[in-house]
């Protein structure tokens, strides 16, 4: 992953954001493939969480059973 894709990711979460569910789905994704990128040391891991972080500042309905 790039940090490109995890910007077009959270653009693709914010444009989602009208079906919540597939907005968290894509949200939870978006998480575990960015914390991969930490695991494997890559050096734009750290520009990559915090705009993975922007997800946050998106009003979507975040439901867990």
């Amino acid at each position: 992953m790039t940090l490109a894709e995890v910007k077009d990711t959270v653009r693709n979460i914010n444009d989602s954001k009208g079906d919540f569910e597939m907005a968290h789905d894509m949200e939870d994704d978006l998480y575990e493939n960015v914390l991969k990128e930490v695991v494997v040391n890559n050096p734009e891991a750290r520009a990559m969480a915090r705009e993975a972080l922007k997800t946050k500042h998106i009003d979507f309905a975040r439901y867990c059973a």
